[in-house]
């Protein structure tokens, strides 16, 4: 793997790491949202800093450079990414129109009894 490439993907994992911190400290990301991102975080910054590590993982799934294969980490990375926030946004509308239901009832019992 080019020497650059390992400097930017060790770079942006750290800039990517403190920015996922900071918003939790100023409570804008909940901990649990935060750890998919750490992990992805984490598993960028080990593909950047141990390419030998890395190497052997190339080699053994058949990609024919390291870049090929960080590259493929990424785009796996997002789709992850992609399908867990798809799953809080199921859960957070099933969330809410189970709020709506509940509050159509009160009203329709506040509104009998007047």
């Amino acid at each position: 793997m080019a020497n650059n490439l390992r400097i930017l993907l060790v770079i942006f994992s750290i800039i990517l790491m403190i920015e996922i911190l900071r918003l939790v400290s100023k409570q804008k990301l909940p901990i649990k949202y935060s750890l998919v991102w750490l992990g992805s975080a984490l598993l960028i910054f080990v593909v950047g800093a141990f390419p030998n590590f890395i190497g052997f993982f190339t080699s053994l799934v058949g990609f024919k450079t390291t870049s090929n294969l960080v590259v493929g980490v990424i785009l796996s990375l997002l789709l992850m990414i992609t399908l867990i926030l798809t799953l809080i946004i199921a859960e957070q509308k099933r969330k809410i129109k189970l709020i709506v239901q509940e509050i159509s009832i009160l009203k329709k019992e506040v509104e009998k009894n007047e």
